[in-house]
């Protein structure tokens, strides 16, 4: 948890210095993205970049570094006495997924034509995606897939309804997910198997 909020922070700390060094030295903030690129093409790079993360993914979590990663989940101490570099792994696995997020951000910004730093880092998607992840259940490969349908019609729904009451509402349904369903979809389908077992 420590980590995400970090993660948020850092977000918001490189916006701040490119919106400076933009406002300062370019002379201008935001930047314009005239490509020849249709639809299509967007949706299929896209497709071919999730079944990289999904494999990337499963290839992580059969080697040793899922390993390592399992145990730090678990005991981050324990994993440290264990003989684990837990910086390392942690790290590694950052890298990993920042160059999967760079790469999703570079497929989609064609998309939108304009882009600047207060889209680029804007923390209302990150943490929407965090929502997802929790929804659908982030110990699982496949979890995070459970939450995104139900939660990308949830906000639709709230934003052009509830345009000035999103960010509050965005909060309690995180609330709502954090009490009702802590390991998410997958893991409430897990309990309900073992319970007819």
């Amino acid at each position: 948890m420590y980590f995400v909020i970090f993660t948020f922070g850092l977000a918001e700390l490189i916006r701040q210095v490119v919106t400076w060094y933009e406002a300062n030295h370019s002379g201008s903030v935001g930047r314009y993205l005239f490509l020849d690129i249709e639809q299509k093409h967007i949706v299929w790079q896209l497709t071919a970049l999730a079944a990289l993360v999904y494999l990337a993914g499963w290839l992580v979590k059969r080697s040793r570094v899922g390993l390592a990663l399992r145990m730090i989940g678990d005991d981050e101490m324990v994993a440290r006495h264990c003989g684990v570099h837990t910086t390392f792994a942690k790290l590694l696995v950052f890298g990993i997924s920042a160059m999967f997020m760079v790469l999703a951000g570079a497929i989609v910004a064609p998309r939108w034509t304009y882009i600047d730093p207060t889209i680029a880092f804007n923390p209302v998607v990150s943490f929407q995606v965090l929502i997802m992840a929790l929804l659908g259940g982030a110990a699982r490969l496949h979890g995070p897939v459970l939450g995104v349908i139900p939660l990308v019609l949830l906000f639709e729904f709230l934003s052009a309804n509830f345009p000035n009451y999103f960010s509050i509402l965005l909060g309690c349904t995180f609330l709502v997910i954090v009490y009702l369903a802590p390991r998410g979809i997958v893991g409430l389908m897990d309990r309900l198997q073992g319970g007819k077992a």
